[in-house]
Parts: C-alpha cells; sequence; structure tokens
C-alpha cells in the first residue's frame, strides 16, 4: 500500500533524490551519526572534531548547542555551510563540514557537505522537513548509525536502503538480461529524459571525438570531463552498487569507423551485473516470494533542475498518485481527466513521457491494453498542495509545443530547447545539435569544436550530388544576433575548406569531410536569433561563395522531423541550407 501524503504546509527550495559526488561508505555513516547522540562520534564531534576545524567561537558554541539538543533536529545552513572565493581558501563553517575530512583540508567544502547530506537523505537514513528546512534522523538511519563498522548487519542496512532507491532498481533493470553499459549507456536511459536536469552526452559523438584525438592526456581529460548530469548520476550509483557487490566495472571496447579506417575506443566506465545484483534485482519485483521492496520517492527528484521545477514536480507526483490509488489499469485519457481535476491541463504526449520517465527513474509501470499498472509501493512521497509555483515557463511550453509535433524523433531531444538557452551548455549543445543531424537524418559528421576548428560538420552519401555543411552553434539565453567576429569565424572556416591549404590551418580539420565532395553549405544554431544577422549570412555567401542559413532550435526539431517522416528528402534540405536567411518550417 503507497504513502503519499498531500500536505498545505510542506514546502521545499532542495533538490534532492540525486546526488554525484559522495560514494564512500564509511563517511556516509558519520553523516548519519551526527543525529544519533548516543554515538561515540556525534559525542567527538562536540568535544573535538568542532572545536578544532572552525575558528568563530560563537559558532563553534552554537553547533555544540545544537548538537546537545534533544530532539535533534538541524537547519540545512547549520549542516551544510557556505563557501567564500575563492573557493579553497573557504573556513568551515558548518556541521557536516567539521564531520568528514576532505582530499586536502581536514575538512569538506560545501558542495561536498550537500551531496553527503543528499546521500544520507536518499537513502531514506535522515528525514526532511520542509516546514523548517530541518533534517532529523529515521528510525532506519538509527539502526544503521547503531551497526559494527565492516560487519554484515551495517552491509544488511546499507543493501536495505539502497535498494529502496528506485534509480537503483533503473540500472539493475537495464543490466539485468547480462547487457555491458557505460555511463553513458546507462545515463541515456535515465531520468525525465529531455528535461534540463537530466542531460545524457552522445556516446558516439565522444567515440568519434576519442578516434579523432591521438593525444593521450586529451583522450583521457574528455573521458573523464565529457559527461551530462545523468551520466554523472549513472556512474555515482554503480560505484554505490559495485562497493555492496551488486555490479562490475569492466572496462567495454567500441569500434569506430572513420574516415575508411577503424578504431578501437574503451570507456572504463562501463558495468555488469553480478549474481547478488540478480539477486537483489528479483527482490525488488516480489520475484520468489521474497517481500517486495517499497521505494522512497521524494517529490524534490521528480525534477531537480527546471524554473518551472515546482509544477514539474506536482504534476508527476500526482501522476503517481493516480496510477497509485486506482485499482487497476489506468488509460492515458483517464489520467489527463484526473490530471485536469487538479488544475493540470496536458497533452497525451507530455503525460505519456512523464511515465516513461517515471518508468525510467526506477518505478515498476507496466503498459497494458487498458492502459498503465504501478507495481510499486511508494513511500515518503509528500506533495505540497500549494506549491505551484508560477505554473509554465515559456521554456516547458516550447517544449510541450514541439512535444505534440514530434511523432519520428525521440523526445529526449526535447533537451536540445533547454540547452539552447542556457550559455553554460555550449559544449553539449553543439555535440547534441550534431549527434541530432547524424542519428535521425542520415547525415554523416562528426562534432569537431576546440580551437580553430567549426563545432561540427556533416555531410550526404549515396546522393546524385553530394554535400557537406560547416555547422556553428551558439547557446544564448536572449536570442542571437550573430555578431561580427562570429560571422568572421565562419568566413575563415569555409574559406579554408575551399582552399585546403595546411599553412593556413595545421589542424586539417576539412579532411574529415569525404574527397570528392564539392558542394557545401554553412549552417548557424541557436535558441533563437534576432538583430541584423540576415546581413551577414548573405555577406558571408557573397565573399566565400558558399550559401548558408541559420535555424533556431524549433525549427531545428521540425527539420530534423521532417526529414526522418520523409517530408523532406536530403536534396531538398540542401536548398533549404543554402538559402542564406533564417530556415522557419513553422514561426516559433
Amino acid at each position: 500500500m503507497s504513502d503519499i501524503e498531500l500536505s498545505t504546509k510542506y514546502s521545499s527550495k532542495r533538490s534532492f533524490g540525486w546526488s554525484q559526488d559522495a560514494s564512500d561508505f564509511s563517511s556516509l555513516k558519520k553523516v548519519v551519526q551526527i543525529f544519533d547522540n548516543e554515538s561515540d562520534f556525534h559525542k567527538n564531534l562536540i568535544i573535538a572534531r568542532i572545536p578544532m576545524l572552525i575558528d568563530d567561537n560563537e559558532l563553534i558554541k552554537k553547533f555544540q548547542n545544537i548538537l546537545n539538543t534533544e530532539p535533534l533536529k538541524i537547519t540545512y545552513s547549520d549542516l551544510v555551510g557556505t563557501h567564500s572565493v575563492p573557493r579553497k581558501d573557504s573556513p568551515c563553517n558548518a556541521i557536516i563540514q567539521a564531520s568528514i575530512c576532505g582530499q586536502v583540508k581536514q575538512y569538506l567544502s560545501d558542495w561536498a557537505s550537500d551531496s553527503f547530506l543528499r546521500w544520507a537523505h536518499l537513502c531514506g537514513f535522515v528525514k526532511y522537513n520542509g516546514e523548517d528546512d530541518t533534517f532529523e534522523i529515521t528510525d532506519e538511519g538509527l539502526e544503521y548509525s547503531r551497526t559494527e563498522d565492516n560487519s554484515e548487519e551495517e552491509k544488511e542496512c546499507l543493501l536495505n536502503a539502497i535498494l529502496k532507491y528506485p534509480p537503483v532498481s533503473r540500472i539493475l533493470q537495464l543490466l539485468s538480461n547480462g547487457e555491458h553499459l557505460s555511463k553513458f549507456e546507462i545515463g541515456s536511459q535515465l531520468g525525465f529524459v529531455g528535461d534540463e536536469g537530466f542531460t545524457s552526452l552522445p556516446q558516439n559523438v565522444l567515440l568519434t571525438s576519442l578516434a579523432m584525438t591521438s593525444d593521450l592526456k586529451e583522450k583521457n581529460k574528455m573521458k573523464s570531463d565529457w559527461d551530462g548530469s545523468s551520466d554523472k548520476y549513472a556512474r555515482q550509483i554503480c560505484k554505490w552498487l559495485e562497493k555492496l557487490g551488486l555490479v562490475r566495472q569492466v572496462e567495454k571496447e567500441y569500434k569506430v569507423n572513420l574516415g575508411g579506417k577503424e578504431y578501437i575506443e574503451k570507456l572504463g566506465q562501463a558495468y555488469m551485473i553480478t549474481p547478488d545484483g540478480l539477486k537483489a534485482y528479483r527482490r525488488l519485483q516480489g520475484v520468489n516470494k521474497v517481500s517486495k521492496v517499497s521505494k522512497n520517492v521524494y517529490w524534490e527528484m521528480l525534477c531537480p533542475k527546471a524554473t518551472d521545477r515546482y509544477y514539474i514536480r506536482n504534476r508527476r507526483a500526482y501522476l503517481i498518485k493516480f496510477l497509485s490509488d486506482f485499482n487497476g489499469a489506468i488509460s492515458l485519457e483517464k489520467l489527463q481527466e484526473k490530471l485536469k481535476e487538479v488544475k493540470f491541463d496536458e497533452s497525451l504526449e507530455s503525460i505519456k513521457d512523464d511515465i516513461i520517465g517515471l518508468q525510467n527513474i526506477g518505478l515498476f509501470i507496466k503498459k497494458s491494453n487498458k492502459g498503465y499498472i504501478l507495481n510499486d509501493d511508494i513511500q515518503n512521497l509528500v506533495i505540497p498542495i500549494n506549491s505551484m509555483g508560477t505554473g509554465k515557463s515559456d521554456t516547458l511550453r516550447l517544449k510541450d509545443f514541439c512535444r505534440d509535433l514530434l511523432e519520428n524523433i525521440s523526445h529526449s531531444y526535447l533537451n536540445l530547447i533547454d540547452l539552447a538557452y542556457d550559455s553554460k551548455s555550449n559544449r553539449q549543445f553543439e555535440m547534441e545539435v550534431v549527434d541530432l543531424l547524424i542519428s535521425e537524418c542520415g547525415y554523416k559528421g562528426l562534432h569537431l569544436g576546440g580551437g580553430r576548428k567549426p563545432d561540427g560538420i556533416i555531410y550526404t552519401e549515396n546522393l546524385k550530388e553530394n554535400y557537406g555543411t560547416i555547422i556553428d552553434t551558439k547557446a544564448y539565453s536572449k536570442g542571437y544576433s550573430l555578431p561580427i567576429s562570429q560571422a568572421d569565424e565562419m568566413r575563415r572556416y569555409v574559406e579554408e575548406n575551399n582552399k585546403r591549404d595546411p599553412k593556413i590551418n595545421s589542424n586539417e580539420w576539412w579532411h574529415n569531410f569525404p574527397t570528392l565532395l564539392n558542394k557545401f553549405s554553412f549552417l548557424f544554431v541557436s535558441s533563437e536569433f534576432n538583430g541584423q544577422f540576415e546581413d551577414k549570412l548573405s555577406n558571408i555567401a557573397t565573399t566565400t561563395r558558399i550559401n548558408g542559413a541559420a535555424m533556431n532550435v524549433v525549427n531545428l526539431l521540425l527539420f530534423a522531423e521532417n526529414i526522418k517522416s520523409e517530408f523532406i528528402d536530403l536534396d531538398k534540405a540542401y536548398k533549404l541550407l543554402t538559402q542564406n536567411s533564417e530556415i522557419k518550417l513553422i514561426d516559433a
């Protein structure tokens, strides 16, 4: 029986349910023992660590008084603290910071403290009180705190807690058929794909970039630095599961064909399930009469990052409630009707995508001829019915508009809309633009990026007259006017490709086009375009004698949809890509 609560008091400004940078179980236990006033660690924290690591006497007294309080409830700010600039010089100013040694200092940063607190929370060891932004220990946390270190009892407590975390169920499910998957292959199927809080780096783009790179140091940097948020979550959760013996980390090899030559690339962060992992997965399913594990679903985990996250969290939380309350299968139409009763007017496509997202965070939702059935008991889900926020943002409305138009393109590419308006996501944006055109439209090509190279190229094969396109992407929150400097940069790339002289550019990026290709165009892609950008397109075309175009992110998605649905073929696409103006398949 699910335990889902509606509350007029609950309010949260936190984003719990996901953690990227905490994997040491002994440190996790210390965070839990902060709240256990009978533990030796709790006492040592008061007597020794806080006075030793915190310089501010008033702060020392404050934290000592808090830790001596019963029942013990501690605010987020007192647990996690803050940082100064530069971050490396930040003093110790919080309880979790003082509890754990960092890699360089004797205390943690505020960022790492937040990660450990999230971990303790998603395990169900501490409880969050949204009314006053405080935390307290749970019965499960108290039991874990009082187990002997490195004992079977401690491991069993950890295993029980981890199995209640839905994304663990999702990862074990993905691996359960014997698949050997990288963090990118897992990340692309983890969470609400298409959300800005669940990005996954296109693995084929990474592998191609690795094959193009001979410098070992640069390759290792790409492997460690190039990933999306879902890929980080996948890596982190797999670390926990590896320590519990449920998965093994095993390097995976891939064959990459590039310019008629085959390369072998390896990704170290790849995983396989173990016999104990299969046993745990059967336990999650309730197979062989083993008691089925209830799942902790926190409201905050349903949308970690979006300007309208309160609205999205509530919508998804209500979907879980309706699925849980309904006796038997419930149809999309019935779910749409139920959502309207609580002021959510959503399309069937939006509801379907949310259900896929709920499956991707690890809920067992089965589809039948009559609708959907939730085969999970849910606990710890609190729906704050007075926290709708301001409703849908313009970005969400734009995504919903496109969602209903994309019948052949994966809705995971809706994430391009978020990326296009986020200036901090330029690399991810350029990679996913190239991936969309290659994976969904039938183009060949690759992501280039880096110094003195365009962001990417695409080209055709097997047409009567094949062509190539040089791509420049720019993520801008308020639209892109195509500054002169950026227009000059594209002009330089087009001229380099025309002349193909290594004296002009020694990296010779143009060799990534097929040798006999002699028709070209250029393309700018951004959130939206404004100002006198079309004059600059015409100027590039005039000076280089190569025509091009610009395309906003909505029209890019529709461009791909039209090509995949065969409404536009690649010959007709070339005419669009050489019109020296903005490509507008729809006004958006």
